[in-house]
């Protein structure tokens, strides 16, 4: 499969970002300066999950867009995803019967 993976969202995004590189607030021109490295970021996920680009291809830049910040935002999200899979398997567990109390087949 080649592009559109993500409907070239990123392009949306360029758009925007030049736009708004051009205003005359400054502020509104850093915005547009850093979603210009957001749409960088689009462009090579998209890439990637249209196999135009190899796995791992994306990170360089998805970490170009997260900032100084990426690795305590990358630990945030995983801390997420360990906390909701502990809260499943303690679900899982409550739903077992215990084995401890079970009479034993030898």
């Amino acid at each position: 499969m080649s592009g559109g993976s993500w409907d070239y969202f990123y392009g949306r995004l360029e758009e925007v970002a030049s736009r708004l590189k051009c205003e005359r607030d400054p502020l509104r021109r850093a915005f547009g300066s850093h979603l210009q490295t957001c749409a960088k970021a689009l462009h090579d996920i998209e890439w990637v999950d249209s196999c135009d680009y190899g796995p791992g291809d994306e990170i360089k830049a998805i970490k170009a867009a997260l900032g100084t910040d990426a690795p305590a935002l990358v630990f945030s999200e995983s801390r997420k995803q360990a906390e909701a899979a502990l809260e499943q398997l303690k679900s899982a567990l409550a739903d077992c019967p215990n084995k401890a109390s079970q009479p034993r087949a030898d």
